[in-house]
């Protein structure tokens, strides 16, 4: 090797030229192995520049070009996947991250849902795949990842009635009441809810409400509003007594931040927080950091009896929705008619809502049959009045 290849500089480093490329090392070994690894990864066909990505780096780059046609919220889901397994990976070069990497990351997934694991996994499958293509990885990491095993999430669910009754007799002692109490009576979703003006939105006369927008959190945490989640978004709803008498006599926005303006998402989910503790006291008769601690559960510790059962509460925002579309199947409300009531772009979602309860109303009756043929067909008739049958 000439000397114009190898040279020392002035701060004692060495310095290696290969192709316009330099190579840095503290002793003239270091130099030569940075030179010679990039001569190998050169002749596998590997790009080097970009195979010494970090992955952070890497993964939002992708998502910025293969993933444009996703809605602002989902790539800010996807942003949020790829930051999170950078941060994990140490934000490793993409040449350095290894199956064992990737699959110590999705481990620490586990306790998610299915669908989210399944995004994340998809996620990375797409950047790898790319890298792969574009010579920045010599082997595809993700070929032998593992789905971790999830935990078990129930779907959302309808109300029971005494979660009805609770929201509905407390819903003035607390700042999120009225809130609820809308959500419960027309199937609004969350941002419909938070942008709800009285003054604006609210027909007393005419028992309607209009919903003319949405706030959303897309792109932060500050609320942006926007023209709905749909394109059918904008519509009107029936506005039925118990929710007019809530109501009636309230202006502006149903909840705010303390100088009157729309809430952020975290506000909005502390807030929320807040209301699920407040009903789980009411409905308990004290706090849960006081239970068993309070005179009367004191007493009957003491007196050799057992407390009463910590009673939940449980309601999810989405919870409110489907309980208003399973009241209107019980009402007997058409589909076509609840869907602009929903403010639902195609019937699926409703469909899948009304087969379900259809289902369950048929497993029902079907258990009604089967106890009733268990006793018999015909109920027993008394044997004198089977004698009186068969003289005639």
């Amino acid at each position: 090797m000439s000397r114009n290849q190898l040279a020392q500089r002035s701060d004692g480093r060495f310095k290696v030229n290969y192709k316009n490329k330099q190579f840095y090392g503290k002793s003239k070994k270091e130099a030569l192995r940075k030179r010679d690894e990039y001569v190998a990864l050169e002749r596998a066909g590997i790009d080097y520049d970009c195979c010494d990505t970090p992955f952070t780096e890497y993964g939002l780059r992708w998502l910025e070009t293969y993933r444009v046609d996703c809605s602002s919220r989902q790539q800010q889901q996807y942003a949020g996947m790829i930051r999170y397994a950078g941060e994990k990976l140490n934000n490793k070069p993409m040449r350095r991250i290894t199956v064992t990497d990737i699959q110590a990351v999705t481990n620490t997934l586990s306790v998610y849902s299915t669908s989210y694991v399944n995004k994340f996994l998809t996620t990375m499958r797409g950047i790898f795949r790319t890298a792969f293509a574009e010579g920045a990885i010599l082997r595809n990491p993700m070929d032998l990842v593992k789905r971790p095993k999830c935990k078990k999430t129930e779907g959302h669910r309808a109300l029971e009635e005494w979660e009805r009754d609770l929201i509905c007799s407390t819903y003035q002692e607390h700042d999120f009441g009225l809130v609820a109490m809308v959500m419960l009576f027309t199937g609004l979703r969350r941002g419909e809810a938070i942008f709800i003006n009285v003054d604006r939105d609210v027909d007393f006369e005419r028992n309607l409400i209009t919903v003319r927008g949405a706030v959303t959190f897309t792109n932060g945490n500050q609320p942006e509003e926007s023209e709905g989640k749909t394109e059918n978004a904008k519509r009107t709803i029936p506005l039925v007594k118990p929710l007019a008498d809530a109501l009636r006599g309230h202006h502006g926005l149903l909840c705010t931040k303390e100088d009157g303006t729309l809430m952020s998402q975290t506000a909005f989910e502390r807030k929320y927080e807040s209301y699920m503790a407040f009903l789980e006291t009411r409905i308990n008769g004290c706090p849960k950091r006081w239970y068993g601690r309070t005179r009367a559960h004191k007493a009957l510790l003491s007196a050799g009896q057992e407390l009463p059962l910590w009673k939940e509460v449980t309601i999810r925002c989405h919870d409110f929705r489907v309980d208003f579309c399973t009241r209107c199947y019980y009402a007997d409300i058409p589909v076509v008619t609840l869907q602009h009531w929903m403010g639902h772009a195609s019937l699926k979602m409703i469909l899948e809502i009304y087969t379900k309860l259809s289902k369950a109303a048929e497993e029902k009756d079907a258990t009604k049959l089967a106890a009733f043929m268990e006793k018999g067909l015909v109920p027993q008739v008394p044997e004198q009045e089977q004698s009186s049958f068969r003289a005639s």
